[in-house]
C-alpha cells in the first residue's frame, strides 16, 4: 500500500499537467477562471481555518466535548485548503472529498451537538394520559 501511495504521489504532477493541457484545449480560458477561482477558495479556507482553529477547540472543550475531534476538522479542512491550491483537477476532487468527509463542509464542528443536561430536559414532553375503555 506504502508502494502505491509513493508511485502516486511520483505520478501526481506528470498526471495534473496532462489533465491541464486536456481541459484548457477542451474548455479554454473557462478552465484557467476555473483554476484561478479554486486557488483564491483555497487559500480563503486556509485563511479562516488558521482565524478560527483555536475558538473550535476552545468552544468544543467549554461544552465537554473531544478536542481532537476539533483539531481533525480543522486539519481536514487545512488540507483541503491546501490542495486546492495546487493546480489542477485531480487535487481539487481529492479536496472537494476530503470537506465531504469532513461533516457539512467548512465547519465540520456545526453538525455535531453535544447534548448537555439542561439539553436533555428539554426532551421530556409533559402530560396527562388517561385511558377509557370501551364497552362491546
Amino acid at each position: 500500500m506504502r508502494k502505491i501511495i509513493i508511485i502516486f504521489l511520483i505520478l501526481l504532477p506528470g498526471l495534473e499537467l496532462a489533465g491541464i493541457i486536456y481541459f484548457f484545449n477542451l474548455y479554454g480560458w473557462w478552465f484557467l477562471l476555473y483554476l484561478i477561482s479554486i486557488a483564491i477558495l483555497g487559500y480563503q479556507l486556509i485563511k479562516e481555518e488558521k482565524a478560527n482553529a483555536l475558538s473550535k477547540l476552545t468552544g468544543l472543550m467549554s461544552k465537554g466535548g473531544n478536542p481532537a475531534e476539533a483539531i481533525m476538522g480543522s486539519a481536514k479542512n487545512f488540507l483541503a485548503g491546501i490542495l486546492f491550491l495546487f493546480p489542477g483537477v485531480i487535487t481539487d476532487v481529492f479536496g472537494v472529498l476530503i470537506l465531504f468527509k469532513s461533516g457539512n463542509g467548512l465547519s465540520s464542528q456545526q453538525g455535531h451537538k453535544h447534548k448537555s443536561s439542561d439539553d436533555k430536559a428539554q426532551d421530556v414532553i409533559e402530560g396527562e394520559f388517561h385511558r377509557e375503555d370501551k364497552e362491546k
